[in-house]
C-alpha cells in the first residue's frame, strides 16, 4: 500500500475483483469494452493495475501492464484505463496515480493509446506520437468465406508465434485466455501448411468488437474479416486499424464501416519494432 502527499489517498495495486470495477469505469466513459476483458487483461499481468482510494472509496484507475523481454525483444510496457471520477478530476489524484504507475513499470518503451485531443498532454510527460489507428464501425452478418478454421483446431504455439511477430512482446497468458473466453471467436488461416493469419471477435456491452486481427496480406485479411464478421452478434461490429497501414484502411472501407473515432498510438522510449504490414487490427486500445 502506498501513501501520498494527498490527505486521505492511497494508491495500491487491485485484487482480481476490481479489474471488474476498472473495466465499469471504462465503460462509463464510454470505451465499450468486451463483456470478458477483465480476465484476460488480468492474465497479462496481474500485478499492472492499480487502484487509488479517497478515504477508502474508489477514485481512480490506471493499468501499467508489463510484458517481459524474450528473444526477439527487450521487456515492453502499456498503459491503458486512466479514469478519475468525474467530480475529484484536477485535484492531484490523477496525476499521482499516473506518476506511482509509470515507476512501476521500469521497461524501455511504454505505449498507451490516447485519444487525439490529448496527445499534447502526454507529449508533456515525453511521450511521442508514432500513428494514428481509426475506429471503424460496420455491422455483423454476411456468409462465412472456405478454408478458415476455428483457432481451437491449430496448435496454440503456432498462434503464439504469430502473434508475436505482430506485437512488440510475447503475450502466452494473455493469448490463451484472449482465445478461450465466453463468446469469443477466434479463426485462422492456413496456406500451404502454415499459418497465414488470424483474429478474433468478442461481444462488448455495444455490439462486438475485432482485435486482433493479423494476416500475411490484405487478401488473407479480407477473408478473415469477412468470417468475422458473420461470426458476430447480431449489431454493430467495431475495428481498430492503424492509419499507417494502408491495406487496413482499404479492408475497412472495402466492408462498408465508417471511421467513428481516432486515437493517437504514443511511446515513451524506444519504439517497439514488430512487422506492421501484418497488423490489420489492433488487438485493444488498453492493451495495445
Amino acid at each position: 500500500m502506498i501513501a501520498t502527499e494527498l490527505e486521505g489517498y492511497v494508491i495500491r495495486r487491485m485484487e482480481r475483483p476490481e479489474v471488474d470495477f476498472a473495466v465499469a469505469q471504462a465503460a462509463a466513459e464510454g470505451w465499450n469494452p468486451g463483456l470478458g476483458d477483465a480476465e484476460a487483461f488480468w492474465q497479462a499481468d496481474p500485478d499492472g493495475f492499480f487502484l487509488g482510494l479517497l478515504r477508502g472509496h474508489p477514485t481512480a484507475t490506471i493499468s501499467a501492464v508489463r510484458y517481459e523481454a524474450d528473444e526477439l525483444g527487450p521487456a515492453f510496457g502499456f498503459l491503458g484505463f486512466y479514469t478519475v471520477q468525474k467530480d475529484l478530476r484536477g485535484l492531484g489524484y490523477g496525476m499521482r496515480l499516473w506518476k506511482e504507475a509509470i515507476n512501476a513499470l521500469h521497461t524501455p518503451c511504454i505505449g498507451l493509446d490516447s485519444v487525439l485531443a490529448q496527445v499534447d498532454t502526454y507529449r508533456k510527460d515525453g511521450f511521442e506520437l508514432a500513428r494514428v489507428s481509426s475506429r471503424y464501425e460496420g455491422h455483423a452478418g454476411g456468409e462465412m468465406p472456405p478454408g478458415l478454421l476455428p483457432v481451437g483446431q491449430l496448435p496454440f504455439e503456432d498462434l503464439l508465434a504469430y502473434d508475436r511477430g505482430c506485437f512488440p512482446a510475447r503475450r502466452e497468458a494473455f493469448l490463451r485466455a484472449w482465445l478461450g473466453l465466453p463468446g469469443h471467436v477466434g479463426l485462422a488461416l492456413r496456406r500451404g501448411g502454415r499459418l497465414a493469419g488470424f483474429g478474433v471477435v468478442r461481444p462488448c456491452v455495444r455490439g462486438s468488437k475485432i482485435g486482433p486481427l493479423f494476416a500475411d496480406d490484405e487478401a488473407a485479411a479480407h477473408s478473415l474479416l469477412h468470417g468475422l464478421l458473420a461470426s458476430a452478434q447480431e449489431g454493430p461490429v467495431y475495428f481498430d486499424t492503424p492509419a499507417s497501414n494502408p491495406a487496413a484502411v482499404r479492408l475497412a472501407e472495402a466492408h462498408g464501416m465508417r471511421v467513428v473515432f481516432q486515437t493517437g498510438r504514443m511511446y515513451l522510449g524506444d519504439v517497439p519494432e514488430y512487422d506492421l504490414s501484418r497488423e490489420f487490427g489492433v488487438t485493444s486500445f488498453e492493451l495495445g
